[in-house]
């Protein structure tokens, strides 16, 4: 016969593990299992090339650009996802594949790149328009900066701010909103960027839209998202495009 109470000391056991599972911060780290299956596969590569099976050196000169393409599908996965970064990562990554598996051969390439230069001027025109700023602004509400191989500090006070077009190529802009004022029916930044970068300051509390089309760039949102914003606060629209450089919104430089 079991004593009284046998089993009793075995519940709390299997509970524990249970109650860790599902606390916070248990996640799955998608990134982090890709580094491991990364390096498990390359140490399985050289331990079959060890025993005679196949030839390492081979195998990773064939397969490498897998990597790629999982951090393509990775980044697809995110929450939100980065549908034009993942697209691009993905797309690099097979086409890197079908000629390291000699699928496509080395003179394919001087076709691919003219036609992918294409592609990427496509994706710039279709978005030329950016967000509509406010039609009968005035000029003092309205910002225009271009920097080329530099770029200005500038900082705007207007109550009734309209909106901005900034414009980066090798150089950066820092747009200071600190001391504005959105106009009641809001405003519009629209920064395009290439191998350059445009930061735009502005104040707590302000409600922020965000549009970014990133190729081999980056939108980058600093701004405190501890408390949602009030329903009538101040409204601000960014539609970023970035070329090899970024946006960044921020409160402090």
């Amino acid at each position: 016969m079991h004593a009284p109470g046998f089993l009793q000391p075995t519940t709390p056991h299997r509970r524990i593990p249970d109650h860790r599972r599902d606390g916070p911060g248990h996640g799955l780290d998608l990134g982090r299992l890709l580094l491991g299956l990364t390096v498990l596969t390359i140490g399985l590569l050289f331990l079959l090339d060890a025993g005679g099976v196949l030839n390492a050196d081979r195998a990773i000169g064939h397969w490498w650009p897998l990597v790629i393409v999982a951090g393509g599908v990775l980044t697809l996965a995110e929450r939100p996802p980065a549908v034009v970064r993942g697209t691009i990562l993905t797309g690099i990554g097979v086409l890197l594949l079908l000629f390291t598996t000699d699928v496509l051969h080395k003179t394919a390439w001087n076709y691919l790149w003219p036609a992918l230069v294409v592609i990427a001027g496509l994706v710039i025109v279709l978005r030329w328009r950016g967000r509509a700023v406010i039609s009968g602004a005035s000029e003092e509400d309205v910002v225009r900066s271009t920097a080329v191989f530099g770029g200005p500090n500038l900082v705007c006070t207007s109550q009734r701010f309209a909106g901005a077009w900034l414009t980066a190529v090798f150089g950066g802009i820092t747009l200071d909103l600190r001391d504005a004022l959105p106009a009641a029916e809001g405003a519009s930044v629209n920064a395009t960027v290439a191998f350059g970068g445009v930061d735009i300051l502005v104040p707590k509390g302000w409600r922020i839209s965000v549009r970014s089309t990133p190729i081999f760039g980056g939108l980058d949102d600093k701004t405190d998202h501890s408390e949602p914003p009030a329903e009538d606060a101040p409204m601000l629209h960014i539609d970023a495009l970035t070329m090899f450089g970024g946006v960044a919104i921020k409160h402090e430089k």
